[in-house]
């Protein structure tokens, strides 16, 4: 009997899915273990492999097209085998029927080659204007330029286009819900039996303003663009939402003098082979050895208690094309600068290629962000659920500061911690902040015992 393949759950915290992209079609035999599809989570883009052998008899869910977990995504069977039976049985959970995907697959191999016939086909001359009747000259005022919407790209499926044209709808009007705003077969169906788009105008879709700049040329009204969210756009929401309800927030900002820090890293880097140490690396270790000096940061809230960490887990913030990754450095305390460094590179490097694990992800006790090399001089992070709290790190810059007296430049940089005032108050972060300040104004003593928190 032919099987569902149900859409899985791939990390800890994922609620639904999107097919970012199959890697089989319908016919292919497959074998277990084989990949075949992408599946987006709400952390990365990862490869699903299937449980059972056999042949592709539907795929029901269309890429980009957000699912729940456990809803139906494709049918495997023997070949020439009926997929309907096996979904109707499954429970419809599925996006479609089985006879809507086949008639839809065949709808659209049969408006591709109608595409391909129209596009090869010449376009008929259009026939000259006549002439206009001569009169005289005579200045006008500027009139609204009109732009025909047949030249504009809409990102469509050939029989989302034909069943456009079939029921007069103007395809422009049409929300999307695709990837990347793709107007689908079901979006042309939803509109046509709601009534919401509006019939293809003979001329219009957009307006030029009477209005005129400068150089007397008309503003150009440009329409506005609805964008779907990325699975990972939607946890950051959803999440920073609940972060900033739940979560009572409060902020310490402490500038720090790195002028040592910077002579540090620069002979450390020239001793050493390989892997160069940043200056996050600094950050993160000075982080990382504060938070196993005052265990009282490294804990979570838990309803009537705390959970305080045994170990030290430092989330680094990545920022991606969809949002922002945050993978875990687990035991930063006791990894050497060096260790740090080759391991944020690295996350860094398979973030940006979506290759990180959820694994690699969760557990954070801690998380560091730093937006320095944007220039930023200081900011203030929201606190990832389930932390005590984030260091948001800013540029290191020359200022004029006094030193015994004298004013001088030091290179100095600002940094703020948001912390969950339910594990700590005020007091005991500024005497955290004060441990991070120590170790970055003194980082020889990374390399040495830890400092002990100011009485």
């Amino acid at each position: 009997m032919a099987t569902v393949v149900e859409l899985p759950r791939l990390s800890d915290t994922m609620e639904e899915g999107v097919v970012a992209k199959w890697r089989v079609a319908l016919g292919d035999k497959i074998k277990r273990g084989q990949v075949i599809a992408e599946i987006e989570t709400d952390k990365a883009t990862m490869e699903f492999e299937s449980f059972d052998s056999g042949y592709v008899l539907a795929l029901v869910a269309e890429e980009g097209e957000p699912l729940p977990i456990g809803a139906a995504i494709a049918v495997l069977g023997k070949q020439g085998e009926d997929p309907k039976g096996a979904l109707e049985s499954f429970g419809g959970s599925g996006s479609a029927s089985a006879a809507e995907v086949a008639e839809q697959a065949a709808a659209e191999a049969k408006a591709d080659a109608e595409a391909q016939a129209e596009a090869a086909a010449p376009e008929p001359e259009p026939e000259p204007a006549p002439a206009p009747e001569a009169a005289p000259r005579v200045a006008q005022p500027a009139k609204a330029v009109t732009i025909d919407p047949a030249d504009q790209r809409i990102p469509a499926s050939p029989i989302a286009r034909r069943l456009a044209r079939e029921h007069g709808l103007d395809l422009a009007s049409i929300p999307g819900s695709g990837p990347h705003g793709r107007v689908i077969k079901a979006d042309v169906e939803r509109a046509a039996a709601e009534g919401t788009a509006p019939a293809r105008p003979a001329a219009v879709a957009g307006e030029l303003s009477a209005d005129t700049d400068a150089w007397g040329r008309p503003y150009v009204s440009r329409p506005d663009e609805r964008v779907r969210l990325s699975q990972m756009r939607k946890a950051i929401a959803r999440r920073m939402t609940e972060a900033k309800q739940e979560v009572p927030h409060y902020y310490l900002t402490l500038d720090v003098d790195m002028e040592r820090a910077v002579v540090f890293r620069s002979e450390y880097n020239l001793a050493i082979d390989g892997t160069k140490i940043s200056f996050n690396d600094l950050i993160v270790k000075a982080v990382a050895r504060a938070l196993r000096d005052l265990p009282a940061v490294n804990s979570s809230f838990a309803g009537n208690e705390f959970i305080r960490r045994g170990d030290v887990h430092v989330g680094v913030a990545v920022a991606v094309d969809d949002g922002l990754l945050v993978p875990v450095l687990r035991y930063a305390d006791q990894k050497s600068l060096e260790v740090i460094s080759r391991e944020t590179r690295d996350f860094g490097k398979r973030a940006r290629t979506k290759q990180l694990r959820p694994e690699e992800m969760s557990g954070g006790t801690f998380t560091v962000s730093n937006l320095g090399m944007f220039g930023i001089e200081e900011f203030a992070a929201v606190i990832n659920p389930g932390e005590p709290g984030i260091l948001a790190v800013g540029a290191i810059e020359p200022r004029a500061v006094v030193v015994d007296g004298e004013v001088v430049v030091r290179r100095r940089m600002k940094m703020t911690i948001s912390a969950d005032h339910r594990v700590t108050d005020g007091a005991v972060a500024a005497q955290w902040l004060n441990v991070v300040q120590a170790y970055l104004e003194n980082p020889i003593r990374l390399l040495t015992d830890p400092v002990s928190a100011p009485a």
